[in-house]
C-alpha cells in the first residue's frame, strides 16, 4: 500500500531541499553557536528549522509546530526518532541559545538565482531581472522587539504588533529573495534601498517604482 504525504511533511520536505542541513551548520559555526551537549534532542540546526517552520505554521503553537517538523525531519534524516518532541519551554530555551545571527548567515548562504535560462519573465535581452520592493512585518508584542523595532502610527492609531521595515532584491519571474534588509520600522526605505544597490551585479537589471528611483541613485549605480 502507497504510504501517505501530509502537507506538512510536503512543507518541511521544501524547507529542508533549500536549506540543508550543511548550510545550517555552517552558518552556527560562523556565528560560533554550538550545541550545549551532545546528543541533546534540540541540536542548533533542529532550532534552526523549528524556527523556520514557524513561519510557516503561524497559527500552531510551539508544540504542534514540534510535533509536525520533528516527524518529518525523521524522514531526512535530521531528527532522532528515539526523542521526544520538545516541550515549549525547551524551544523557548534553545531559540535564546540560537540567538539571531545564525538563520541571517543561513540566508545569506542560500538566497541565491533560481531562474533557468528559458523561465518566462525572468530576462531581458540576457540580463537577469530583478525588481526591488518594501514590507513591513508583524512581530511579537514583547519589550524587546518594541525597543528595537518599533511601532506603527501613534497614541490612538498605534499599530497593534511592533513592525519590521523589509525590503529586498528579488529576481522577476520566480520571486525567490536574493538579498534583503531588515531596520526599525521608521527607517525609510530609501535608506534600506541605498544598501542593497551595491550588491548588484553587471549582468542584473534592477526594475523600480518611482519610490526609489532617482538621479542620486543612478549615479551611485554609474
Amino acid at each position: 500500500m502507497a504510504s501517505t504525504v501530509t502537507p506538512e511533511q510536503v512543507s518541511v520536505g521544501v524547507l529542508v531541499t533549500a536549506v540543508p542541513r550543511d548550510a545550517l551548520s555552517a552558518a552556527a559555526v560562523a556565528c560560533g553557536v554550538v550545541d550545549r551537549r551532545a546528543g541533546g534532542k534540540l541540536p542548533v540546526h533542529v532550532t534552526a528549522y523549528l524556527t523556520m517552520a514557524m513561519c510557516l505554521f503561524p497559527d500552531d503553537d510551539y508544540t504542534e509546530v514540534a510535533t509536525k517538523v520533528t516527524g518529518s525531519l525523521d524522514r531526512f534524516g535530521c531528527w532522532d526518532a528515539a526523542w521526544s518532541p520538545p516541550t515549549a519551554g525547551g524551544i523557548t530555551q534553545a531559540r535564546k541559545r540560537l540567538g539571531r545571527r545564525v538563520l541571517a548567515e543561513v540566508f545569506e548562504g542560500v538566497a541565491q538565482p533560481v531562474a533557468a535560462a528559458g523561465s518566462r519573465g525572468s530576462w531581458l535581452r540576457g540580463r537577469r531581472l530583478l525588481a526591488i520592493d518594501g514590507f513591513d512585518v508583524d512581530l511579537p508584542d514583547t519589550p524587546e522587539n518594541a525597543t528595537e523595532f518599533g511601532y506603527a502610527g501613534s497614541k490612538d492609531t498605534r499599530s497593534a504588533f511592533p513592525k519590521a521595515r523589509v525590503v529586498t532584491l528579488s529576481e522577476c519571474g520566480t520571486h525567490a529573495f536574493l538579498a534583503a534588509e531588515v531596520a526599525p520600522w521608521n527607517t525609510a526605505e530609501k535608506t534600506l534601498a541605498n544598501r542593497l544597490y551595491q550588491r548588484l551585479c553587471p549582468d542584473e537589471l534592477l526594475t523600480a517604482d518611482r519610490l526609489f528611483y532617482s538621479f542620486t541613485v543612478a549615479v551611485q549605480l554609474g
